[in-house]
């Protein structure tokens, strides 16, 4: 202990805590030099032209003495930050404030290096130029995998890299929904008392979680070629001549949208039947919040009976709006404007139907919180046996509706000319008769559902596993088959943990989809990759890569977030 006349200081109170403080400050001090030196250096005039009109520059001879400055700057302010954040005294909305201020201030440095730099490079480096006028030039090759577009040589790199996005989307969507229906299975028969069943599905699970995803994809891609028969044999692998099977490709009739209007009225058949039922079935408690707000409730001068009608139907108009763009993909401009909507541009259709979809939802999860979205259940059985019979009826009005909108096509597999066996090499189907899903398309699906379900079967036997044994107790107690206990008791509880373990998996198979240049599937990876090669520009390129990466993964968290919020709105 050292003393002097009215203090002391005991050696025992500076302890870990302390001295892991000093070595941090050390190590950021360290670091955050080398990065003010490069900030520094690009401050020098004359250096970037950008910054010619700076107000602010640095010598030459001065950049280590600026930045040993600017570095011990930091580390004091950063000291001080922490101090008073250790003090406490503050309100939580002043900590997180506070806390993203050190935050800020703590990678100052990472980031004026890094947009100076990056100016830099822009400035000195011709491969650094973030233009992306090349996508509109002339691609000067030829795609597979263009379905449902038609492609040309000629046609644009940037029609070639929607064409690939389209791609990407179509296999995962199919993947997450095939996944998803047997991650499920295969979960809950890992927790079936039938040892059989069982271990079938523990080895299924051993298996595809530990092979990586490339193996798989290798082994799917040497069974289709070596289990089904080449295209030479296509005249026997048919199922009355209306789908046809290779190693190759799956054919199927041409199926098309004839007449739209009949389509959107089977539709909105369906969505009206929806209105109804959630109109009739709706009831009002008397604890309800009232809340005039209009960017809360914009349609609560409509009353408290029909306000919920209103945003269903808005819902529902939302849902037509999308079927009316999706349906006209092929001739989407890709831009969005008040003139385009006017224009009943298909495009602008479809996201005005996404935003009023995503406006809809947070006027039901509103309506949800104040209470106005409550719904009976009616168990009564000679009022559920009505409905049901209601429910067959809307269903098959909406079905011939859908059928009648939609023209088929038989394949016509075309091999003679003038009345001569053509060889199998010259066989072909007639344009505009058939449709074909590809090998690689094929393949790639399989891979990734094969490798997710695996993921989710774990997720999903993990979160049943959380459940307490007293809900399963109860259930069986009061006498329900296991069909019921596992869909009314297990899976909806088991659902609310289940959700965020998901959306992790959804975003591996976003991820993991960019293999697909291994199978030779097109997918937008391969597609900038193959322009990348051929024009050069690879940091732009692969840039506008991980922006795509990104934008679907946010999109995927986005619609897991709101179905998370929407299961977990119950409190237990």
């Amino acid at each position: 202990m050292f003393a002097g006349s009215n203090r002391s200081f005991n050696l025992g109170n500076f302890g870990f805590k302390h001295i892991f403080l000093l070595v941090t400050l050390l190590f950021y001090f360290n670091i955050s030099r080398l990065f003010l030196d490069v900030v520094f250096l690009n401050l020098i005039p004359d250096r970037l032209e950008a910054l010619k009109d700076f107000p602010i520059h640095a010598r030459a001879d001065s950049i280590d003495f600026l930045s040993n400055m600017a570095a011990i700057f930091l580390c004091v302010s950063l000291s001080y930050g922490y101090f008073l954040l250790e003090k406490g005294n503050l309100s939580p909305s002043q900590y997180n404030l506070r806390v993203q201020i050190l935050g800020l201030v703590a990678f100052l440095p990472l980031i004026l290096y890094f947009l100076l730099h990056i100016t830099w490079l822009k400035q000195t480096d011709s491969s650094w130029d973030f233009d992306l006028e090349l996508l509109h030039e002339p691609a000067g090759w030829q795609i597979t995998n263009e379905w449902p577009f038609e492609t040309e040589s000629q046609d644009s790199r940037w029609e070639f890299y929607q064409i690939g996005v389209f791609n990407s989307l179509r296999v995962v969507f199919l993947s997450i929904i095939c996944s998803t229906i047997l991650g499920i299975v295969v979960g809950v028969s890992r927790l079936s008392r039938n040892k059989i069943l069982s271990n079938l599905a523990k080895i299924y699970v051993d298996i595809f979680r530990n092979i990586p995803l490339v193996a798989q994809l290798f082994f799917v891609t040497v069974w289709f070629l070596t289990v089904l028969e080449p295209f030479s044999e296509l005249k026997n692998n048919n199922f009355l001549e209306w789908i046809y099977w290779s190693n190759r490709n799956i054919i199927f009739p041409k199926i098309e949208v004839g007449t739209l209007s009949y389509l959107i009225l089977g539709v909105s058949v369906l969505l009206v039947y929806r209105i109804f039922t959630r109109f009739s079935e709706r009831y009002l408690p008397t604890d309800y919040i009232e809340d005039k707000r209009f960017h809360h409730r914009p349609f609560y001068s409509l009353g408290k009976k029909w306000e919920p009608v209103a945003v269903d139907f808005l819902f529902s108009f939302s849902i037509l709006l999308i079927l009316y763009g999706i349906t006209n993909i092929v001739d989407w401009n890709y831009k969005f404007s008040l003139s385009e909507i006017l224009n009943q541009g298909h495009f602008s259709f479809f996201v005005l139907g996404f935003v009023l979809i995503y406006l809809s939802s947070h006027l039901n999860k509103n309506l949800d919180h104040d209470g106005l979205n409550n719904f009976t259940d009616n168990l009564v059985e000679s009022s559920s046996n009505f409905r049901f019979q209601i429910r067959v009826i809307v269903f098959a009005v909406a079905l011939i509706f859908v059928y009648s909108s939609l023209s088929i096509d038989k394949p016509n597999l075309i091999t003679e000319r003038d009345g001569k066996e053509l060889s199998w090499g010259l066989w072909k189907f007639e344009e505009g008769t058939y449709s074909d899903v590809t090998s690689v398309f094929l393949v790639l699906m399989i891979g990734l559902t094969l490798y997710t379900t695996a993921q989710i079967s774990e997720v999903v036997r993990g979160s049943i596993q959380a459940l307490p044994a007293g809900q399963i107790e109860a259930a069986i107690s009061v006498g329900l088959s296991p069909y019921q206990r596992l869909k009314l008791i297990i899976l909806p509880q088991a659902l609310r943990s289940m959700i965020p373990s998901l959306t992790n998996q959804y975003l591996n198979c976003w991820k993991n989809s960019s293999l697909a240049i291994l199978v030779g599937f097109t997918d937008f990876y391969s597609i900038l990759n193959t322009i990348v090669n051929n024009a050069g520009h690879a940091v732009a390129i692969f840039s506008l890569i991980l922006i795509t990466y990104q934008a679907g993964s946010l999109t995927i968290s986005v619609i897991m977030n709101n179905i998370n919020n929407s299961v977990t709105k119950v409190k237990i």
